[in-house]
């Protein structure tokens, strides 16, 4: 293979890379910083090496687990004083690393079946006048940018019986949802435009209310945003076990 279509498929590489959180993800679980390291060693052009090193970098923009730091810090250690090929070239990794964005822990839920957090069942609320959601997320579409092609869940409280509360979004709306046995659906639409790539924290409260009745307080980065009440509240005997974080 010549080294212009090296480079090039490189290029391309990341360019896919960089386009989304997903795809940096779906590349660091191919490992391929471990063999973007690999070829390094055999690699005498600048220009492919200076790509792998880019490679390199942008993979530990987001995450970079101790192998892999390992990996890094074993490729820098000298065989009988010699350094190995482009090494001074990795040492500039140390540079970005201070840099990342987002957290430094996250759980990335690919929407496949089985993706998610399941809670075991609630028998008991801990306080029996209510419970508060809370938390960080975001949203990385697949098709494209375009995120109403997909309707992810947020989080899914239910019963057996198909009572409880959800979230769901619907383009860059958030619908939350309260459901009861052959009771209507009531939904609102929060009014707040949730962008695609971007880190939010929400928070939902939910109140039981007098005369059975409960209201859902949500903020958005500690400012309320809604208000929203429901005519009847769910038995406090009814056990929650479909219970998820998606």
């Amino acid at each position: 293979m010549s080294l212009s279509l090296q480079a090039e498929i490189l290029s391309i590489l990341i360019g896919i890379m960089r386009k989304s959180e997903r795809n940096l993800l779906a590349s660091i679980d191919a490992q391929i910083y471990d063999e973007a390291l690999e070829l390094l060693n055999k690699i005498d052009n600048d220009v492919v090496a200076d790509l792998l090193v880019h490679i390199i970098t942008v993979s530990t923009s987001l995450t970079v687990s101790v192998n892999e730091l390992k990996l890094l810090l074993h490729y820098l250690k000298t065989e009988n004083r010699i350094w190995k090929k482009h090494s001074v070239k990795l040492l500039n990794i140390f540079k970005s690393l201070p840099y990342r964005h987002g957290p430094d822990e996250f759980f990335n839920f690919s929407g496949r079946n089985g993706s998610g957090i399941v809670l075991p069942p609630i028998n008991i609320w801990l306080y029996q006048n209510g419970f508060t959601i809370t938390t960080w997320f975001r949203i990385d579409p697949v098709a494209n940018c375009v995120i109403e092609k997909e309707k992810p869940y947020l989080y899914w409280f239910c019963t057996s019986k198909g009572h409880g509360y959800t979230a769901h979004f619907v383009g860059n709306c958030l619908v939350i949802s309260y459901s009861k046995l052959k009771e209507k659906t009531f939904q609102h639409c929060i009014q707040f435009e949730f962008k695609p790539r971007e880190w939010y924290m929400i928070t939902f409260a939910h109140e039981y209310q007098r005369w059975g009745k409960i209201s859902i307080h949500c903020y958005i980065y500690g400012q309320i945003v809604l208000n929203a009440y429901f005519p009847w509240s769910i038995e406090s005997g009814d056990l929650f076990d479909k219970c998820f974080f998606f």
